[in-house]
């Protein structure tokens, strides 16, 4: 096989941005499209000059691998269909709506050797890679970091089928769970629902057996946008600003490290002159710049490579998986504490199966 016969399935906004990175890779031949909604598979039918399929099993017998981005709630029915019939499967975030349904689709990929990739494309924004390059020593287990985490946005009447911790707060985890080599021990969060329903604020913390702590807000209800990160160990501080795909590194120089300006061996009134530029003085400051990439299109490559040229998955299925595992552990927490607290406007905070 030197081209990947690809089908989309689910064409509504994100669907449409995946049929143009599948039109635009040449190792990709673009069969067709499904969608229940005739208006939708049309309009990105025509629009890439692909078949339109309304009868899932009929894209599926002419392809090698799709691509979902359908609602959410539907992954797990679609994963089954599309594993079960030997295609690989790169599923949009949430992989599905319960970690059970989430590990079963890993397990079926798994036992057929087909690629399953989680669609976390923040796994391809410069910044986090920039970021997790300087990371060794976190990545290796040698250091515990300490993770705040805040990702928001206005409320914009789409994937109203899960919550606010399923819509953004997954793609930190997935990040954070690929950076951290321990096991979680403890979850303990908060949520509520302002326009009823699911959670549309999330608020967890996660404890890490290694030491490691990460704190994580999700809202979908917020004046401002914000996909931000700080990292934090022993030796350094990274700061992510996602969105503007900069990170920022500040580590003590090593008279710092090396103790020359401890309590113990300066007073104050030795360092009160330098006090106003310590922090410039004896921490530096690396603006980490990337050039721009098109991270979906990375995210479309990876999984083409993967098919074709056994290349890693930078997204597997099992650790889209256990990010799923984890937030469904979140809701489940925020779900009782909202009960013992009796937070208002909770209708049916969950997770859907």
């Amino acid at each position: 096989m030197d081209r990947v016969r690809l089908g989309i399935v689910g064409t509504g906004r994100l669907g449409g941005f995946h049929a143009s990175k599948a039109a635009n890779n040449a190792e990709v031949d673009f069969v067709g499209v499904f969608d229940v909604s005739e208006t939708n598979r049309k309009r990105v039918a025509n629009q890439f000059n692909v078949a339109e399929y309304d009868v899932l099993s009929d894209l599926l017998a002419c392809v090698d691998a799709v691509v979902v981005a359908a609602p959410s709630a539907l992954h797990a029915q679609i994963g089954r269909e599309v594993l079960h019939a030997g295609k690989h499967l790169l599923m949009e975030k949430p992989i599905t709506t319960s970690g059970a349904t989430a590990l079963e689709l890993a397990g079926i990929a798994r036992e057929k050797g087909l690629v399953f990739q989680g669609g976390h494309v923040e796994q391809h924004n410069p910044a986090w890679r920039a970021a997790v390059e300087r990371l060794d020593d976190v990545r290796t287990g040698l250091e515990p970091v300490a993770i705040e985490a805040e990702r928001t946005s206005g409320y914009t009447f789409r994937s109203t089928d899960v919550g606010a911790t399923l819509d953004l707060m997954i793609h930190d985890l997935e990040l954070v769970l690929s950076l951290i080599p321990s096991k979680v021990e403890r979850v303990s969060a908060l949520g509520f629902s302002q326009l009823g329903g699911y959670e549309d604020t999330a608020f967890a913390t996660l404890f890490f057996e290694n030491g490691s702590i990460a704190r994580f807000k999700a809202s979908r209800v917020e004046q401002r946008a914000r996909r931000y990160m700080t990292l934090q160990t022993p030796t350094k501080s990274v700061q992510i600003d996602f969105a503007a795909r900069s990170a920022t590194l500040v580590s003590p120089k090593d008279d710092v490290l090396n103790g020359v300006y401890s309590p113990a061996s300066v007073s104050l009134t030795e360092m009160a002159p330098r006090v106003s530029t310590f922090m410039q003085d004896e921490f530096e400051t690396i603006e980490l710049v990337h050039e721009p990439v098109d991270a979906l299109a990375l995210e479309m490559q990876n999984f083409v490579s993967a098919i074709l040229q056994g290349e890693r998955s930078v997204v597997p299925g099992d650790r889209a998986a256990r990010a799923v595992v984890v937030a469904e552990e979140i809701v489940r927490d925020l779900n009782a504490r909202s009960l013992r607290v009796g937070t208002s406007r909770r209708r049916n905070l969950r997770i859907a199966g």
